[in-house]
Protein backbone atom coordinates (compact mmCIF):
# COMPACT_ATOMS: atom_id res chain seq x y z
CA UNK A 1 0.00 0.00 0.00
CA UNK A 2 1.17 4.01 -0.76
CA UNK A 3 1.63 5.35 2.37
CA UNK A 4 1.71 9.57 0.83
CA UNK A 5 3.21 11.77 2.96
CA UNK A 6 1.18 15.17 2.54
CA UNK A 7 3.11 18.03 3.54
CA UNK A 8 5.23 20.35 1.02
CA UNK A 9 1.95 22.09 -0.19
CA UNK A 10 4.03 25.40 -0.37
CA UNK A 11 1.90 27.63 -3.05
CA UNK A 12 4.33 30.74 -2.36
CA UNK A 13 6.61 31.67 -5.45
CA UNK A 14 8.13 34.37 -7.22
CA UNK A 15 6.49 37.06 -5.65
CA UNK A 16 7.87 39.62 -3.01
CA UNK A 17 8.14 38.15 0.36
CA UNK A 18 8.11 34.29 -0.51
CA UNK A 19 11.56 33.45 -1.95
CA UNK A 20 11.91 32.10 -5.50
CA UNK A 21 11.22 28.78 -7.00
CA UNK A 22 7.73 27.77 -8.03
CA UNK A 23 5.84 25.34 -4.68
CA UNK A 24 6.86 22.92 -2.48
CA UNK A 25 8.53 25.45 0.07
CA UNK A 26 9.52 24.08 2.87
CA UNK A 27 11.96 25.17 4.84
CA UNK A 28 15.20 26.66 4.81
CA UNK A 29 18.93 25.18 5.04
CA UNK A 30 21.88 26.10 5.17
CA UNK A 31 24.86 24.84 2.60
CA UNK A 32 26.70 22.45 4.93
CA UNK A 33 29.31 22.13 2.96
CA UNK A 34 32.68 22.78 5.14
CA UNK A 35 34.93 19.35 5.85
CA UNK A 36 34.13 20.01 9.28
CA UNK A 37 32.95 18.08 12.08
CA UNK A 38 30.13 20.41 12.16
CA UNK A 39 28.94 23.10 10.00
CA UNK A 40 28.23 26.53 12.02
CA UNK A 41 24.13 27.23 12.68
CA UNK A 42 22.46 30.58 12.23
CA UNK A 43 21.61 32.37 14.95
CA UNK A 44 17.60 32.28 13.49
CA UNK A 45 17.57 28.40 13.66
CA UNK A 46 19.58 27.48 17.15
CA UNK A 47 20.55 24.77 18.43
CA UNK A 48 20.01 26.11 22.05
CA UNK A 49 18.04 23.88 24.20
CA UNK A 50 16.70 21.63 27.41
CA UNK A 51 17.72 18.28 27.70
CA UNK A 52 14.55 17.08 25.68
CA UNK A 53 13.53 20.46 24.03
CA UNK A 54 14.44 22.32 21.26
CA UNK A 55 14.53 25.86 19.92
CA UNK A 56 11.96 25.83 16.79
CA UNK A 57 12.12 29.14 14.62
CA UNK A 58 10.09 30.58 12.21
CA UNK A 59 12.15 32.73 9.78
CA UNK A 60 13.24 33.76 6.09
CA UNK A 61 15.76 30.70 5.68
CA UNK A 62 19.28 30.49 5.54
CA UNK A 63 21.37 32.31 2.39
CA UNK A 64 20.31 29.97 -0.68
CA UNK A 65 16.54 30.21 0.17
CA UNK A 66 15.59 33.12 1.74
CA UNK A 67 12.33 34.61 1.62
CA UNK A 68 10.35 31.30 3.15
CA UNK A 69 6.73 31.43 4.27
CA UNK A 70 5.45 29.75 7.65
CA UNK A 71 8.24 27.31 8.02
CA UNK A 72 9.72 26.01 11.21
CA UNK A 73 12.97 25.00 11.65
CA UNK A 74 15.31 23.04 13.99
CA UNK A 75 19.15 22.53 14.32
CA UNK A 76 19.68 18.28 13.80
CA UNK A 77 23.04 16.98 14.85
CA UNK A 78 24.00 13.68 12.67
CA UNK A 79 26.88 11.49 13.56
CA UNK A 80 28.29 8.00 12.62
CA UNK A 81 26.60 5.64 14.38
CA UNK A 82 28.27 5.32 18.21
CA UNK A 83 30.12 7.80 17.47
CA UNK A 84 30.43 11.66 19.76
CA UNK A 85 32.69 12.81 17.53
CA UNK A 86 32.29 12.75 13.50
CA UNK A 87 28.57 14.20 13.79
CA UNK A 88 27.39 17.47 12.07
CA UNK A 89 25.17 20.00 13.30
CA UNK A 90 22.68 20.60 10.58
CA UNK A 91 20.44 24.00 11.12
CA UNK A 92 17.31 25.40 8.77
CA UNK A 93 15.49 21.93 9.08
CA UNK A 94 11.94 21.45 8.73
CA UNK A 95 10.07 20.29 11.99
CA UNK A 96 7.02 18.02 9.79
CA UNK A 97 3.84 16.76 11.89
CA UNK A 98 2.73 15.45 8.35
CA UNK A 99 5.39 13.03 7.67
CA UNK A 100 7.78 10.52 9.49
CA UNK A 101 11.89 10.15 9.36
CA UNK A 102 14.49 12.35 8.78
CA UNK A 103 15.53 13.28 5.45
CA UNK A 104 19.01 15.22 4.70
CA UNK A 105 20.12 16.73 1.48
CA UNK A 106 23.60 14.86 0.30
CA UNK A 107 24.83 18.58 -0.28
CA UNK A 108 24.89 19.60 3.15
CA UNK A 109 26.72 16.90 4.73
CA UNK A 110 30.20 16.66 5.22
CA UNK A 111 32.56 14.48 3.16
CA UNK A 112 34.45 12.82 6.64
CA UNK A 113 30.74 12.19 7.82
CA UNK A 114 29.21 11.71 4.38
CA UNK A 115 31.66 8.96 3.90
CA UNK A 116 31.05 6.81 7.03
CA UNK A 117 27.63 6.51 6.62
CA UNK A 118 26.37 2.86 5.50
CA UNK A 119 23.01 2.14 3.21
CA UNK A 120 20.94 -0.58 4.33
CA UNK A 121 20.20 -3.57 1.85
CA UNK A 122 17.85 -5.88 0.95
CA UNK A 123 19.02 -8.85 -0.30
CA UNK A 124 21.56 -8.11 -2.32
CA UNK A 125 20.47 -4.70 -3.89
CA UNK A 126 21.37 -0.91 -2.19
CA UNK A 127 17.68 0.53 -0.18
CA UNK A 128 16.70 3.32 -1.56
CA UNK A 129 13.64 5.65 -0.68
CA UNK A 130 11.16 7.54 -3.54
CA UNK A 131 9.01 9.93 -0.70
CA UNK A 132 6.30 11.00 -2.39
CA UNK A 133 5.09 14.55 -1.13
CA UNK A 134 1.55 16.07 -2.19
CA UNK A 135 3.66 18.46 -4.94
CA UNK A 136 7.19 17.06 -4.84
CA UNK A 137 9.23 13.97 -4.46
CA UNK A 138 12.50 13.00 -2.83
CA UNK A 139 14.64 10.86 -4.34
CA UNK A 140 17.87 8.73 -1.96
CA UNK A 141 19.32 6.29 0.02
CA UNK A 142 18.57 5.10 3.24
CA UNK A 143 21.54 5.24 5.04
CA UNK A 144 21.83 4.37 9.20
CA UNK A 145 23.01 7.21 11.69
CA UNK A 146 22.85 8.28 15.17
CA UNK A 147 20.30 11.23 15.48
CA UNK A 148 21.17 13.50 18.14
CA UNK A 149 18.81 16.98 19.43
CA UNK A 150 19.03 17.94 22.89
CA UNK A 151 19.97 15.68 25.56
CA UNK A 152 18.01 12.45 23.00
CA UNK A 153 19.71 10.75 21.07
CA UNK A 154 18.27 8.13 18.39
CA UNK A 155 21.14 5.14 17.70
CA UNK A 156 21.65 3.71 14.85
CA UNK A 157 18.49 4.86 12.90
CA UNK A 158 17.64 4.81 9.03
CA UNK A 159 17.30 8.16 7.52
CA UNK A 160 17.25 9.75 4.10
CA UNK A 161 20.18 11.09 1.86
CA UNK A 162 18.22 13.37 -0.20
CA UNK A 163 20.05 13.17 -4.39
CA UNK A 164 23.05 10.86 -2.69
CA UNK A 165 25.23 11.60 -5.93
CA UNK A 166 25.65 7.71 -5.96
CA UNK A 167 22.23 6.65 -7.05
CA UNK A 168 21.60 9.82 -8.85
CA UNK A 169 18.50 7.95 -11.60
CA UNK A 170 15.39 8.18 -10.18
CA UNK A 171 12.71 5.30 -11.61
CA UNK A 172 9.93 7.08 -13.62
CA UNK A 173 7.32 5.71 -11.15
CA UNK A 174 8.98 7.82 -8.45
CA UNK A 175 8.17 10.88 -10.67
CA UNK A 176 4.70 10.84 -10.90
CA UNK A 177 1.74 10.29 -8.90
CA UNK A 178 -2.18 9.39 -10.18
CA UNK A 179 -0.69 10.67 -13.32
CA UNK A 180 0.76 13.89 -12.48
CA UNK A 181 4.04 14.54 -12.72
CA UNK A 182 5.70 15.66 -9.65
CA UNK A 183 8.94 18.44 -8.90
CA UNK A 184 11.98 16.87 -8.10
CA UNK A 185 12.78 18.29 -4.76
CA UNK A 186 16.42 17.09 -4.83
CA UNK A 187 18.29 20.38 -4.00
CA UNK A 188 17.93 23.60 -1.45
CA UNK A 189 16.87 25.69 -4.04
CA UNK A 190 13.42 23.35 -4.65
CA UNK A 191 13.44 21.88 -0.94
CA UNK A 192 13.57 25.08 1.09
CA UNK A 193 15.55 23.10 3.69
CA UNK A 194 18.69 21.27 4.79
CA UNK A 195 16.33 18.30 5.53
CA UNK A 196 13.31 17.74 6.79
CA UNK A 197 12.23 15.83 10.26
CA UNK A 198 8.90 14.32 10.09
CA UNK A 199 7.58 13.78 13.87
CA UNK A 200 4.25 12.84 12.55
CA UNK A 201 2.00 10.22 14.18
CA UNK A 202 4.03 6.88 12.71
CA UNK A 203 6.73 5.19 13.74
CA UNK A 204 8.27 4.52 10.17
CA UNK A 205 7.24 6.40 6.74
CA UNK A 206 5.78 3.56 5.29
CA UNK A 207 4.87 0.88 7.85
CA UNK A 208 3.25 -2.82 7.31
CA UNK A 209 2.26 -1.59 3.69
CA UNK A 210 6.06 -2.06 2.26
CA UNK A 211 7.14 -4.79 4.58
CA UNK A 212 5.92 -7.51 2.15
CA UNK A 213 4.49 -5.70 -1.38
CA UNK A 214 7.21 -4.63 -3.33
CA UNK A 215 5.22 -2.45 -5.32
CA UNK A 216 4.45 -0.29 -2.70
CA UNK A 217 5.79 2.91 -4.06
CA UNK A 218 8.16 4.38 -2.12
CA UNK A 219 11.02 1.49 -1.51
CA UNK A 220 13.21 0.88 -4.29
CA UNK A 221 16.18 -2.02 -4.29
CA UNK A 222 19.06 -0.99 -6.62
CA UNK A 223 22.00 -3.19 -8.46
CA UNK A 224 23.20 -0.16 -9.60
CA UNK A 225 22.43 3.39 -9.85
CA UNK A 226 20.42 2.54 -12.86
CA UNK A 227 19.28 -0.70 -12.31
CA UNK A 228 16.17 0.14 -9.53
CA UNK A 229 13.43 -2.20 -9.07
CA UNK A 230 10.50 -1.90 -6.32
CA UNK A 231 11.35 -3.35 -3.25
CA UNK A 232 10.08 -4.65 -0.18
CA UNK A 233 11.51 -2.80 2.71
CA UNK A 234 11.87 -4.48 6.52
CA UNK A 235 9.89 -2.21 9.30
CA UNK A 236 13.80 -2.08 10.89
CA UNK A 237 15.06 -0.59 7.48
CA UNK A 238 12.32 2.12 6.93
CA UNK A 239 12.68 5.65 7.08
CA UNK A 240 12.36 5.97 11.04
CA UNK A 241 10.69 9.40 12.90
CA UNK A 242 13.73 9.48 15.07
CA UNK A 243 11.80 11.14 18.18
CA UNK A 244 9.88 7.36 18.42
CA UNK A 245 13.65 5.71 18.85
CA UNK A 246 14.45 8.31 21.98
CA UNK A 247 15.84 5.80 24.87
CA UNK A 248 13.35 8.38 26.87
CA UNK A 249 10.69 11.05 25.86
CA UNK A 250 9.99 8.86 22.82
CA UNK A 251 5.82 8.87 22.54
CA UNK A 252 5.57 12.26 21.24
CA UNK A 253 6.00 15.47 20.33
CA UNK A 254 5.06 19.13 21.45
CA UNK A 255 5.50 21.76 19.45
CA UNK A 256 4.68 25.43 20.33
CA UNK A 257 4.58 29.01 18.56
CA UNK A 258 3.91 32.42 20.17
CA UNK A 259 0.42 34.63 19.07
CA UNK A 260 1.55 36.72 16.43
CA UNK A 261 -0.62 39.59 15.19
CA UNK A 262 -2.81 38.49 12.29
CA UNK A 263 -0.92 40.79 9.33
CA UNK A 264 2.15 38.97 10.41
CA UNK A 265 5.17 38.86 11.93
CA UNK A 266 9.45 39.33 10.58
CA UNK A 267 9.96 36.03 12.55
CA UNK A 268 8.98 33.85 15.80
CA UNK A 269 10.12 31.50 18.07
CA UNK A 270 8.86 28.54 19.97
CA UNK A 271 10.05 25.23 21.07
CA UNK A 272 9.79 21.50 19.99
CA UNK A 273 10.00 19.10 22.91
CA UNK A 274 10.27 15.52 23.03
CA UNK A 275 7.98 13.33 24.69
CA UNK A 276 4.22 13.71 26.12
CA UNK A 277 3.53 13.98 29.99
CA UNK A 278 7.21 12.80 30.76
CA UNK A 279 8.70 15.80 32.33
CA UNK A 280 7.60 18.86 33.80
CA UNK A 281 7.70 20.65 30.38
CA UNK A 282 5.29 18.61 28.36
CA UNK A 283 2.96 18.09 30.93
CA UNK A 284 -0.63 18.03 29.35
CA UNK A 285 -2.41 21.09 30.22
CA UNK A 286 -5.28 21.35 32.46
CA UNK A 287 -8.17 21.99 30.15
CA UNK A 288 -6.42 20.10 27.20
CA UNK A 289 -8.19 17.88 25.25
CA UNK A 290 -7.16 14.28 23.44
CA UNK A 291 -8.28 13.97 19.51
CA UNK A 292 -7.71 10.09 18.68
CA UNK A 293 -6.93 9.79 14.93
CA UNK A 294 -8.71 7.31 12.45
CA UNK A 295 -6.73 5.99 8.90
CA UNK A 296 -8.94 6.64 6.36
CA UNK A 297 -6.90 5.45 3.68
CA UNK A 298 -4.96 8.11 3.17
CA UNK A 299 -3.67 9.91 6.40
CA UNK A 300 -4.32 9.90 9.99
CA UNK A 301 -7.13 12.52 10.19
CA UNK A 302 -10.02 13.71 12.61
CA UNK A 303 -13.24 15.63 11.51
CA UNK A 304 -13.25 19.49 10.32
CA UNK A 305 -17.17 20.85 10.27
CA UNK A 306 -17.04 24.23 8.93
CA UNK A 307 -19.78 26.69 7.75
CA UNK A 308 -21.74 23.24 7.80
CA UNK A 309 -19.85 20.85 5.20
CA UNK A 310 -17.85 18.29 7.32
CA UNK A 311 -14.22 17.71 6.20
CA UNK A 312 -11.37 14.74 7.20
CA UNK A 313 -8.61 17.08 8.19
CA UNK A 314 -5.04 17.09 9.49
CA UNK A 315 -2.90 19.66 11.30
CA UNK A 316 0.43 19.51 9.40
CA UNK A 317 3.27 22.03 10.56
CA UNK A 318 4.91 21.23 7.21
CA UNK A 319 1.87 22.87 5.13
CA UNK A 320 2.66 26.42 5.63
CA UNK A 321 -0.59 27.71 5.32
CA UNK A 322 -4.62 27.14 5.69
CA UNK A 323 -5.16 25.18 2.83
CA UNK A 324 -9.32 24.31 2.54
CA UNK A 325 -11.95 25.12 0.07
CA UNK A 326 -14.55 27.98 0.31
CA UNK A 327 -16.23 29.36 -2.69
CA UNK A 328 -17.22 32.21 -0.85
CA UNK A 329 -14.48 33.80 -0.31
CA UNK A 330 -12.34 35.82 -2.88
CA UNK A 331 -9.22 35.03 -4.39
CA UNK A 332 -6.70 36.46 -6.02
CA UNK A 333 -3.68 35.21 -8.38
CA UNK A 334 -0.64 35.59 -7.14
CA UNK A 335 3.06 34.10 -8.15
CA UNK A 336 1.03 31.77 -10.38
CA UNK A 337 -1.01 30.35 -7.54
CA UNK A 338 -4.29 30.81 -6.14
CA UNK A 339 -5.26 32.52 -2.62
CA UNK A 340 -7.11 33.91 -0.30
CA UNK A 341 -7.43 37.47 -0.95
CA UNK A 342 -10.45 38.76 0.95
CA UNK A 343 -11.71 42.66 1.10
CA UNK A 344 -11.14 42.84 5.01
CA UNK A 345 -10.03 39.93 7.67
CA UNK A 346 -12.07 37.48 7.55
CA UNK A 347 -13.42 35.53 11.95
CA UNK A 348 -14.04 32.30 11.03
CA UNK A 349 -14.56 29.61 13.03
CA UNK A 350 -14.91 25.76 12.53
CA UNK A 351 -15.09 22.65 14.82
CA UNK A 352 -12.74 19.69 15.31
CA UNK A 353 -13.90 16.43 16.85
CA UNK A 354 -13.06 12.92 16.94
CA UNK A 355 -15.63 10.70 18.74
CA UNK A 356 -17.28 12.65 21.87
CA UNK A 357 -14.66 15.11 21.38
CA UNK A 358 -15.02 18.94 19.88
CA UNK A 359 -13.51 21.87 20.23
CA UNK A 360 -14.47 24.90 18.43
CA UNK A 361 -11.41 26.43 16.59
CA UNK A 362 -11.45 30.31 15.68
CA UNK A 363 -9.20 31.12 13.19
CA UNK A 364 -8.92 34.57 10.88
CA UNK A 365 -8.01 35.18 7.34
CA UNK A 366 -6.50 38.14 5.83
CA UNK A 367 -5.58 38.75 1.94
CA UNK A 368 -3.01 37.08 0.27
CA UNK A 369 -1.46 40.79 -0.58
CA UNK A 370 -0.34 41.31 2.60
CA UNK A 371 2.41 38.95 1.40
CA UNK A 372 3.32 41.90 -0.90
CA UNK A 373 2.54 44.63 1.67
CA UNK A 374 5.04 42.94 4.91
CA UNK A 375 7.45 41.56 2.06
CA UNK A 376 10.46 41.18 4.76
CA UNK A 377 8.01 39.21 7.26
CA UNK A 378 8.24 35.30 7.52
CA UNK A 379 5.75 34.71 10.06
CA UNK A 380 1.77 34.83 9.08
CA UNK A 381 -1.02 33.56 11.14
CA UNK A 382 -4.07 34.14 8.38
CA UNK A 383 -2.87 33.23 5.28
CA UNK A 384 -4.83 30.98 3.01
CA UNK A 385 -5.42 29.13 -0.37
CA UNK A 386 -8.12 26.86 -1.43
CA UNK A 387 -6.77 23.14 -1.72
CA UNK A 388 -6.75 20.49 -4.71
CA UNK A 389 -5.54 17.45 -6.01
CA UNK A 390 -5.69 14.15 -3.88
CA UNK A 391 -6.32 16.56 -1.19
CA UNK A 392 -9.39 18.62 -2.71
CA UNK A 393 -11.83 17.11 -0.02
CA UNK A 394 -9.64 17.84 2.90
CA UNK A 395 -9.34 20.86 5.60
CA UNK A 396 -5.35 20.83 6.15
CA UNK A 397 -4.95 22.81 9.52
CA UNK A 398 -1.13 24.24 8.26
CA UNK A 399 1.32 26.15 10.36
CA UNK A 400 -1.22 29.01 11.66
CA UNK A 401 -2.78 26.39 13.75
CA UNK A 402 0.15 26.15 16.03
CA UNK A 403 0.26 29.80 16.62
CA UNK A 404 -0.45 30.33 20.21
CA UNK A 405 -1.74 27.21 20.68
CA UNK A 406 0.28 24.32 22.41
CA UNK A 407 0.07 21.31 20.24
CA UNK A 408 0.79 17.51 20.84
CA UNK A 409 1.33 14.73 18.46
CA UNK A 410 1.10 11.12 19.91
CA UNK A 411 2.56 8.64 18.25
CA UNK A 412 0.62 5.25 16.79
CA UNK A 413 1.25 2.39 19.72
CA UNK A 414 2.40 4.86 22.12
CA UNK A 415 0.68 5.91 25.65
CA UNK A 416 0.05 9.16 27.87
CA UNK A 417 -2.02 9.95 30.47
CA UNK A 418 -4.61 10.53 26.93
CA UNK A 419 -4.64 7.09 26.31
CA UNK A 420 -3.01 5.51 23.32
CA UNK A 421 -1.98 7.33 20.12
CA UNK A 422 -2.14 8.17 17.34
CA UNK A 423 -3.78 11.15 18.80
CA UNK A 424 -3.78 15.10 18.57
CA UNK A 425 -3.73 16.92 21.87
CA UNK A 426 -4.54 20.72 22.08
Amino acid sequence: MKKILFSLLALCALIAGCGGGGGGNVGSVSSGSSSSSSSSSSSSSSSSSTGNSVVMTVDSGPSGATGQLNIPYVSVTICQPNSTSNCQTIDHVLVDTGSSGLRVLSSVLNSTLASSLSVQTVGSRSLLECAQFADGYTWGSVQLADVRMAGEVASSVPIQIISDPNFSTVPASCQSSGGATLTNEGDLQDLGANGILGVGVSKQDCGTGCVGDPNNGTYYGCATAATCQPSIAPLAKQVTNPVSAFAADNNGVLLQLPSIAATGASSAQGTLTFGIATQTDNAIPGGAQAFPLTYDGLVYSIQTSYKGQSYNSFIDSGSNILYFNDSSITTCSLGGGTWYCPASQQNLSATLSSGSVSSVVNFSLISAQYLNINSSFSAFPSIGAPITGDFSAYFDWGLPFFYGRSVFVGFVGSGNPKGTGPMYIF
